[in-house]
């Protein structure tokens, strides 16, 4: 990398962590902050944070001479780049106060010379990237979004062995930027687009903050009848394929089948017959439900006055549809006024009676839906298509088929297992799909 200055502003834990180490491995980085005793401190090699490995990383970069600290904005005129670690609290309303980081960028706007990047590692509220933009006001300095995934007690460890690195950019340069920072950890390097990058890191801590409160929920519900809680986080987290993996980390339809919403039932009774208080377990169920309502106002916004829905099992290309979400979209959409034919191969061939057309008829259960003998003959005549669970052949004939009106992927099937050619012979209105 060009040996041209990088500049850390902001030497709290974050950027303390990424000057000293950065500095280390041999980048020449100038740590700023408006705290004196902070930059004081780590020029005598006193980690202003105790971190393991950090005063390690400040005598390694002492003894290469690659760390500079000040509290002079104007060093950013000698700066190839800015990476910005300013804090970002929690606000009474609870919004994410940005204060510091809009002076920071003040003065990266004052300061910084053609062609210099600005990097924001801070944790950002939605929306940031776009609003740093305009308060940067340089066409000649390129924006990026790095946010930063360290945990206290090994934040150094974090950082030069992370599991996951993302930037994202909407400028070239930045973006080249970023990759040669990272070379060496390429293999984890991730470009996103900004919107996304803002909303990840408060998700991630979203999603760790969950498990956490998950588990102290398992202990409250198991303790009143004599199970140990630790053993029984031990053995679900044992298992790797379903329990501690992506599996059921994808958006999509509501869950539903023989077992989820029962058992979800059945553990939120038993912690209210011992008089237990658990949310969270509580509010599966309600989210489930807000979920669906939203699954129905998605559609009704598109005014149409026939549904298709192609794949009513209660998972992709499964024939059972116990507490199957998209049959719970038909009935809502029928309650809602709306026409909806209904096609699924899987259930068509049932192996036991009822079989084919009586098949769907019986899972719909309601008289009012039309069972179509396939998908072709289901969104004839449609105004809106609604991609359910199907399997891997309606997902073929719908491709085939080509309506030529929005088709709403509400559980990511076209998106995920189309091939873009097939994917572009439809009009797909995404509703929670990825095309990655």
């Amino acid at each position: 990398m060009d040996q041209q200055p990088v500049a850390v502003i902001g030497l709290g834990y974050v950027g303390s962590v990424t000057a000293a180490s950065l500095a280390a491995r041999g980048h020449r980085v100038i740590g700023l902050d408006r705290r004196a005793p902070v930059t004081d401190a780590m020029a005598r090699g006193i980690a202003p944070i105790p971190e393991p490995g950090l005063e390690e990383r400040l005598a390694r970069a002492a003894s290469r001479q690659t760390l500079e600290l000040t509290t002079d904005p104007s060093v950013l005129a000698r700066c190839r780049a800015s990476l910005v670690c300013v804090g970002t609290p929690v606000g009474a309303d609870g919004q994410l106060v940005v204060d510091d980081l809009l002076a920071a960028l003040d003065d990266v706007a004052r300061f910084a010379p053609r062609d210099h990047v600005c990097v924001i590692r801070s944790t950002v509220p939605p929306g940031l990237y776009e609003r740093a933009r305009r308060r940067l006001a340089r066409p000649d300095v390129g924006l990026a979004l790095n946010p930063e995934f360290l945990r206290e007690g090994s934040a150094v460890a974090d950082l030069e062995k992370p599991e996951l690195i993302v930037f994202a950019t909407e400028d070239e340069h930045a973006a080249r930027f970023c990759e040669a920072l990272y070379a060496d950890q390429s293999e984890r390097l991730r470009r996103t687009d900004p919107p996304t990058a803002e909303v990840l890191k408060l998700v991630n801590n979203a999603w760790h903050a969950l498990k956490v409160a998950f588990a102290n929920e398992v202990a409250r519900v198991t303790l009143p009848v004599g199970v140990d809680p630790f053993a029984v986080m031990s053995l679900l987290c044992a298992d790797t394929k379903l329990n501690t993996s992506a599996a059921y980390l994808r958006p999509g339809m509501p869950f539903g089948g023989a077992c989820l919403v029962k058992d979800v039932a059945s553990i939120t009774t038993h912690a209210a017959k011992h008089a237990v208080d658990a949310p969270l377990f509580g509010s599966i169920l309600r989210s489930n439900d807000a979920h669906l309502r939203f699954l129905v106002d998605t559609v009704l916004a598109h005014r149409p006055k026939t549904v298709a829905i192609v794949g009513v099992g209660f998972k992709p290309g499964a024939a059972d549809v116990r507490d199957s979400a998209p049959v719970r979209l038909v009935h809502a959409l029928l309650d809602a006024g709306l026409h909806v034919t209904v096609a699924d191969s899987a259930v068509l061939d049932a192996r036991v009676p009822p079989l084919g057309l009586d098949a769907l008829r019986a899972a719909l259960g309601d008289p009012r839906a039309q069972a179509a003998p396939d998908v072709a003959h289901a969104v004839a005549g449609a105004d809106l298509v609604v991609v359910g669970h199907p399997c891997a052949e309606d997902r073929a004939a719908l491709v085939a088929a080509a309506p030529k009106v929005p088709v709403l992927d509400t559980a990511g099937e076209l998106s995920r297992k189309l091939s873009d050619e097939d994917r572009a012979s439809l009009a797909p209105v995404v509703v929670l799909a990825s095309r990655r």
